[in-house]
């Protein structure tokens, strides 16, 4: 390796964001997960076209990768813990694809461009390797996500309500989703749209207390689907 001489007065640049040195540098346990976090994030930003992902063999066999890995992260065992890390604490976002009879994961950034790409490939609407089908992963996350709980209490998932989902991954916390979900399906409303008006009557007026004085069930369905439980309300 040749001695560095300095950096040039312009060059290439790869874009780290303010927040990643306030809410994601802290929370890393390992020299793996910043330089996974660090390689992804550079190689995803030189690819061209609008879905913009990495996988592990992409990263390794980059040779100044693999010898950043080799000399501060056990070599390629490293590099692989340190993807699974940034994925946990939700840095990086992680997708199964199969393609010709061959299973992969890849990484994005996780950022809305991301999660609506996530969606799209999801739902069917956009291949991300010729004829690849995506297929979801178990998260290591202790809460599931917004996807995961739209397909175990409603279905599939759409292109449109897809970007739905990434909207109202935005704009409520993970608890409020995953709370709305519980209470459309104690209500009998499996329905997206139920979901929605539960996240933005609680964003408007409040969530209620989970107290002995609680609205009734007769009252919440009248108050979130404008109807009655009884057949034909």
């Amino acid at each position: 390796m040749t001695e560095f001489t300095g950096f040039p007065g312009i060059g290439k640049g790869t874009v780290i964001p303010n927040l990643f040195f306030a809410a994601v540098l802290p929370r890393l346990q390992s020299p793996g997960a910043l330089l996974a976090f660090l390689w992804a994030s550079r190689l995803m930003q030189e690819k061209r076209g609008g879905e913009r992902f990495v996988s592990t063999a992409e990263i390794w066999t980059h040779p100044a990768a693999r010898e950043s890995f080799d000399a501060l992260s056990e070599g390629e065992a490293g590099l692989r813990a340190g993807l699974d890390e940034c994925v946990e604490i939700r840095a990086l976002l992680a997708l199964g694809i199969k393609s010709g009879g061959e299973s992969e994961v890849v990484y994005f950034a996780n950022d809305p461009a991301s999660r609506r790409t996530i969606a799209r490939a999801r739902s069917g609407e956009i291949s991300l390797k010729p004829q690849s089908i995506a297929t979801p992963l178990e998260s290591p996350e202790k809460r599931p996500g917004i996807f995961r709980l739209y397909e175990e209490h409603i279905g599939t998932i759409t292109p449109i309500v897809g970007d739905r989902l990434v909207d109202a991954e935005d704009r409520y916390p993970a608890e409020w989703i995953e709370d709305a979900f519980r209470e459309a399906a104690e209500l009998n409303a499996r329905n997206w749209r139920y979901i929605e008006t539960i996240l933005r009557n609680w964003a408007e007026e409040g969530r209620p207390h989970e107290t002995p004085g609680r609205d009734s069930l007769e009252d919440r369905k009248r108050k979130y689907l404008g109807g009655s439980l009884r057949p034909g309300g």
